[in-house]
């Protein structure tokens, strides 16, 4: 009896002891989810660019010790169209996949699968749905979780399992909350790299705005110095623009504007460079250009192409253009200055309207 009674001690004592530890690994998963969100957090705060985010945090998950995984996985983000995939990091993925697997559509494979139906989609070994076969791949598993913010598919992250692993609930609330964070990532992220494509391109038109303008034309006079080259700078202005805004308003002002920057672009080549520095005010930069009549000869069809008819719902209107032009180095090897000459030869061109005029000191 006593030996019996024994027994059931040695039972009833194990199982709590087998519940107690059962207790203490999940409060140290859920420890260690915590502490991975964290470090999500740090990582969504350093001065890296988005896919070396999407790195770290893909390192990060797959070192967690509880998580059952393969050690090997990718992160997919979604292109600007909406309907395909590009992976901007990968960990132990084999040349033969990163080829197949660098750009994907919606639906396509498992991934892109989780990318349309914005859902997790959990798999314990390689069925008809994984389209894509790479060359030398093993018998696994997949975790395919869609990132997802206000009902759009920003990416997925794919993480490898061993054929056969059965998905556990906790590593499913760890991948939604580990989705959630990289979703405010990207998005913090993009809004990041809207902000300063903002604060240097000009809205309207698109093309650089006067801070751009000023850092890239002191890279051409260093790559100038570098190889003695000659470039143009051509201060641009629109004769007759204030009569548009002030007769027909600034919606037809802003069509005038976009098309005329199309007009002067077309007379640049590729390796010209043109920003507005405000209001009706334009910059070119001719690079490797012959020499002064060269120079004035682009300014003459610049005028040339901004002086034709605007027509525009029905409306003809007519603008014109005059142009000031300095020289590197005949007049100056210094940015301001050069500007400060073109438009001080622009003003001259400006007394007798649609003029191209050289600087003359």
């Amino acid at each position: 009896m006593k030996q019996i009674k024994l027994e059931e001690e040695i039972t009833r004592l194990t199982q709590q002891i087998e519940e107690y530890q059962l207790r203490m690994n999940e409060l140290k998963q859920r420890s260690d989810i915590q502490d991975a969100l964290n470090e999500i957090l740090n990582i969504s705060l350093m001065p890296v660019s988005l896919a070396e985010q999407m790195e770290k945090i893909l390192v990060l998950v797959l070192d967690i010790p509880w998580l059952s995984l393969d050690k090997k996985g990718c992160v997919f983000l979604a292109g600007e169209t909406g309907d395909s995939l590009k992976m901007v990091a990968h960990h132990n993925l084999n040349d033969s996949l990163l080829g197949l697997c660098s750009q994907i559509r919606f639906g396509q494979c498992l991934c892109g699968k989780a990318a349309a139906t914005q859902e997790l989609i959990f798999r314990d070994h390689v069925d008809h749905d994984h389209d894509i076969r790479p060359e030398g791949m093993r018998p696994h598993g997949h975790y395919n979780m869609p990132i997802v913010s206000h009902g759009k598919t920003l990416g997925v992250l794919n993480l490898y399992v061993r054929e056969g692993h059965e998905q556990s609930q906790l590593e499913h609330g760890f991948l939604v909350a580990c989705a959630k964070a990289m979703a405010s990532i990207i998005e913090r992220k993009r809004i990041e790299e809207q902000l300063h494509t903002l604060s240097y391109m000009d809205e309207l038109t698109g093309i650089a705005n006067r801070r751009s303008f000023m850092q890239h034309l002191d890279q051409i006079i260093d790559d100038a110095y570098l190889n003695s080259h000659m470039f143009a700078v051509l201060f641009i202005d629109l004769d007759y623009f204030k009569a548009v805004n002030d007769n027909h308003g600034h919606e037809y002002g802003d069509q005038v504007l976009v098309e005329a920057v199309d007009r002067i672009k077309a007379c640049l080549r590729q390796t010209d460079f043109i920003a507005r520095l405000g209001g009706d005010e334009f910059v070119a930069v001719l690079e490797l250009v012959s020499g002064a009549e060269k120079a004035l000869e682009v300014a003459r069809q610049v005028i040339s192409a901004v002086s034709q008819p605007y027509s525009l719902s029905g409306t003809v209107l007519n603008i014109g253009a005059s142009v000031g032009v300095s020289l590197y180095p005949e007049h100056s090897k210094y940015s301001e200055s050069l500007l400060r000459m073109a438009d001080t030869a622009l003003y001259q061109a400006k007394d007798s309207r649609g003029e191209a005029i050289l600087y003359r000191p």
